[in-house]
């Protein structure tokens, strides 16, 4: 027998879960998934950002989330792995490689729901000159129809 004041407690749980989801539903799939609203995005020395709606309509895009800490050494290579697994997929990429490791990476990945997906990545103790305020990582995943030019132009 089901008590109907239980109802829409039950009701309303199951649609906070399912809008909870809904942002990390873009990127599922991808190897960097997993990155995206953990435990470095609660770091002191992280950012973590989630952006969608109408103040990403002038872009083109309909989703925007990225990451940035400074990672310890096993840290950096557990990202730049992870990265490099989702690259293995990706129709269009740009990539720059500094001492054997991943750099910066620029990657289009497969549409979805016709909707063009990217992939950035910057590893910025890797620069030429790191400064100590600037050896942080770079990830960001990106959803909308702004073509890779237009993307380009923007982070210019």
């Amino acid at each position: 027998m089901i008590h109907l004041h239980i109802l829409p407690q039950r009701l309303l749980l199951c649609l906070w879960l399912l809008i909870c989801a809904l942002p990390s539903a873009a990127q599922t799939g991808l190897h960097v998934e997993p990155l995206f609203g953990s435990a470095y995005g609660q770091r002191k020395d992280a950012t973590e950002v989630l952006l969608k709606g109408s103040r990403l309509k002038p872009y083109k895009l309909t989703l925007f989330r990225s990451l940035s800490f400074v990672p310890s050494a096993a840290e950096a290579k557990l990202v730049e792995q992870k990265v490099l697994a989702d690259a293995k997929e990706a129709i269009d990429k740009e990539a720059v490689h500094r001492q054997g490791r991943l750099y910066y990476g620029f990657y289009q990945l497969k549409p979805k729901d016709q909707k063009r997906r990217y992939l950035i990545y910057r590893n910025n103790a890797l620069a030429a000159k790191p400064s100590a305020s600037t050896k942080g990582l770079l990830l960001i995943y990106i959803e909308g129809t702004a073509t890779p030019q237009e993307l380009q132009s923007f982070f210019k």
